[in-house]
């Protein structure tokens, strides 16, 4: 999905901070102004004035402080799936083949096994998850292996597209 140039959101931002910060402190230094949903109807919109390489970076950001925190059960448990499609989409965009196989795997497991996460809901209660579903430990591993790597990625595509995301001063 394009955006219209004339409506993207595209903040002010320092270029020595620009230049100075890497990685995870560049990402979330270029992700926190254009982090204005308030909520879910709210962010459907202000995601459409994103260029490709915000949303990349807008969504991978909901998985990595799922997985991180919990690991795929919880970005599964807390309803992140909806957004698979539009994560893989900015994976793909990016180029990382590898985040992308993961997130196929660990999702046919969780369509495998969406019935066990039902029936805990309904008693709200997760732990038992963690205890039965050991696929999900090898793709938290794989993840934590990777993700310094996806994050590289988006590093890239930022500086070679800075005006993608943001109005350097």
């Amino acid at each position: 999905m394009n955006t219209n140039n004339a409506s993207q959101l595209r903040p002010e931002f320092n270029k020595t901070e620009f230049d100075t910060l890497h990685r995870w402190d560049l990402g979330w230094a270029i992700l926190q102004p254009i982090n204005l949903a308030k909520d879910k109807a709210d962010e459907i919109e202000l995601t459409k004035r994103f260029s490709n390489g915000q949303r990349a970076l807008y969504y991978f950001w909901y998985l990595d402080a799922q997985v991180v925190n919990g690991g795929f059960i919880q970005f599964y448990w807390n309803g992140y799936e909806s957004y698979l499609p539009l994560i893989q989409e900015g994976i793909k965009f990016i180029g990382d083949s590898a985040l992308l196989n993961l997130l196929i795997k660990a999702n046919e497991e969780y369509i495998k096994n969406k019935d066990k996460f039902k029936q805990q809901k309904t008693i709200d209660d997760w732990s038992p998850l963690y205890g039965n579903l050991k696929k999900f430990d090898e793709y938290d591993s794989e993840y934590y292996k990777i993700h310094d790597h996806t994050m590289d990625l988006l590093e890239q595509y930022i500086r070679l597209h800075s005006n993608d995301f943001v109005t350097l001063r």
